[in-house]
């Protein structure tokens, strides 16, 4: 084009722009006359655009714009300008200004070819926008969803890319935006690249777990997403998700896939990963229980074995794996869950899976899950001394729960020491508001076992109850086993009377052999009307044998509170009760305490026993370690 003819089409431009605002009409017959002399100049074509969009013509503008797309697609900042605002107007329809809201209805009238392009140059002039570009991808992913079978790929890979400076935008794109749009057919990616991107999904969705009470819908995504990497690599299909679905079908289905791979196979880590921390997350989540109107934690813990006085004494560790004791509703639930996590965890630290899933684990925020489950697991399968390097390295939860699993872990050496008593101590003054109830199944004959116990007052005084009892019970049967621990063993027997009825039936048969017994605990801490009846059976039946009781006289007035009467005081009264020559004043007397035992029976027995170990806890530390000074200033090392 000629000097000339530059400041011709120029001259008429600026006629053009100088008369869009105050007549249009004028200015299009400028525009018309300098496409027409002039139709391959941009400065025209955008001009004849520019008074088609100020004139709010959709569909004269796209045309005009068609053009300059076609024959300007790398040329002139203004042309940018223009597809910039495009886009923007398109990735925000809902939301749009009336100025944006035109590039809306233009866009409409542009051809599919013209379309596409569009998106595909701004995608190719991006430079280092990463961002922009990925949203120019969706966008075209939306209006042409045939494109997203050769465009995911490259897609995917920069938002991996874009993982790497901000995690948080770039995987909720992905979860969100990207992966439902591609999930009816998945692009072929490259195993590495594809695992990185399920890997991305799952940190994501952990996140949201850990942040969320009902998680059903996270679990369900993390399970379609596995499905949607498991298509790009041709992997076998695993299992959908479905909370109704038992853990064991998984299991079985896992199995099934892990039997026809080959070692170390992909689909293997990532299906068993996934499936070990679904059990690990219904694991944690179930060790917390409302109560009372509060969060409860359970705690795994060491439960009690039987001891019979017609063993050998000659036990043998059983090699088998403990059972669960199902002492409340949730043992069940958690049972499940801590073993299918336990399988998964033991396949996966194989030699052909470990270094890529320990991997695994240190890009997934689960240490505070790992760390409470591998210390369950070591207490699961006795190793003592793992369990207790583990604790070392926990952050404890709470003091309280910190002596409860030391206690725990001294109960598994087969009895408890002397640190076991001093946790007891220290559990009982920091006993929960929340009261609970009593469990079922806490001691068991012939084989090892686990409790999940929570932690309630109730519960945890009659776990420290059933520590004292394991390691007193035996000296019932030895021969001139003292008044004492008898009557100290009997007070704690209140919480146990119908699980162990060999004890209790041991103890009744040594008070009764003998002629005299010192009952120095009954008008204080015995308060089970079962025990007062049969106390006062032997009573009544030993008239002819000149049976005498020794017991502390009832207090008058007394509520019946533990306080009332101290026990083993250098100032406490004793009186002792004959049957030799009874008279009545003897029987009243005798008959007296028992009423005023038996008006305490709705008493809390909790903490009755409570006071009783926290109180007489020098004279139970003699019973057990044949210790005289003060429990707490002993130093165990």
């Amino acid at each position: 084009m000629t000097n000339s003819s530059e400041e011709n089409e120029l001259y008429m431009v600026k006629q053009a722009q100088s008369l869009r605002k105050s007549d249009p009409c004028a200015a299009k017959a400028w525009i018309i006359t300098a496409k027409t002399l002039y139709p391959a100049a941009f400065n025209v074509q955008y001009e004849a655009y520019l008074l088609e969009r100020d004139g709010k013509n959709y569909e004269e503008a796209a045309k005009c714009f068609s053009v300059i797309a076609t024959n300007f697609p790398n040329q002139n900042s203004e042309l940018w300008q223009e597809i910039n605002s495009l886009t923007n107007a398109l990735r925000n329809e809902n939301e749009n200004t009336p100025e944006q809201d035109f590039y809306v209805k233009m866009y409409k009238h542009l051809t599919p070819e013209v379309q596409h392009n569009i998106f595909m140059h701004t995608i190719n002039h991006s430079g280092d926008n990463l961002e922009q570009c990925i949203y120019i991808y969706l966008l075209m992913f939306n209006k042409f969803p045939k494109s997203a079978v050769t465009q995911a790929p490259r897609l995917l890979e920069m938002l991996a890319e874009g993982m790497k400076t901000d995690p948080d935008l770039y995987q909720r794109i992905l979860v969100e935006e990207v992966l439902p749009m591609i999930q009816n057919k998945p692009p072929e990616l490259s195993p590495a690249l594809a695992c990185r991107l399920y890997t991305s999904s799952l940190e994501y969705y952990l996140r949201q777990i850990m942040d969320e009470s009902d998680t059903a819908d996270a679990w369900k995504n993390i399970f379609k997403v596995l499905m949607i990497c498991g298509q790009m690599m041709g992997w076998e299909p695993f299992l959908p998700f479905s909370k109704h679905v038992n853990q064991n079908v998984y299991w079985e289905k896992l199995v099934d896939i892990l039997s026809g791979s080959p070692a170390g196979s992909s689909q293997v880590l990532f299906y068993a990963t996934t499936l070990f921390i679904y059990s690990l997350h219904g694991y944690i989540r179930n060790c917390k229980l409302r109560i009372e109107d509060a969060d409860v934690s359970h705690v795994l813990v060491e439960g009690f074995m039987e001891w019979t006085p017609d063993g050998d004494g000659s036990e043998v560790p059983s090699m088998e794996p403990p059972k669960f004791s199902l002492t409340t509703p949730l043992s069940p639930e958690l049972s499940k869950a801590f073993l299918h996590a336990a399988q998964c965890w033991q396949l996966l630290n194989t030699d052909q899976f470990q270094r890529d899933f320990s991997q695994l684990m240190l890009a997934l925020p689960l240490a505070p899950w790992i760390s409470r489950f591998l210390f369950d697991l070591a207490i699961y399968f006795g190793h003592r001394d793992e369990a207790n390097k583990l604790m070392s390295d926990m952050t404890p939860q709470s003091s309280l729960v910190q002596s409860l699993q030391i206690l725990s872990l001294n109960l598994m050496q087969g009895s408890m020491t002397l640190q076991g008593f001093q946790c007891i101590l220290k559990i009982l003054s920091e006993l929960p508001a929340t009261q609970g109830q009593l469990l079922d199944n806490m001691a068991l004959k012939s084989h090892r076992h686990m409790v999940f116990l929570p932690l309630t007052r109730s519960a945890l005084v009659q776990y420290c109850v059933g520590a004292i009892i394991s390691r007193l019970s035996r000296k019932v049967y030895e021969p001139g086993c003292p008044d004492r621990l008898i009557c100290d063993l009997l007070v704690l027997q209140q919480l146990n009377l119908l699980n162990d009825v060999l004890l209790t039936q041991q103890i009744f048969n040594v008070i009764k052999q003998r002629k005299s017994f010192n009952l120095r605990t009954l008008s204080t801490y015995i308060i089970a009307i079962d025990v007062i009846e049969e106390l006062s059976f032997i009573w009544n039946s030993q008239q002819e044998d000149n049976f005498e009781l020794t017991s502390s006289p009832p207090t008058s007035g007394s509520s019946g509170a533990p306080t009332a009467v101290t026990p083993g005081a250098s100032g406490a009264q004793t009186r002792r009760i004959g049957t030799r020559g009874a008279d009545k004043g003897a029987r009243d007397e005798f008959k007296a305490i028992t009423r005023q035992q038996i008006g305490r029976c709705n008493e809390n027995v909790i903490t009755l026993l409570a006071n009783f170990i926290s109180q007489e806890h020098l004279m139970l530390a003699q019973h057990i370690f044949g210790i005289t000074q003060p429990v707490e200033t002993i130093v165990i090392k």
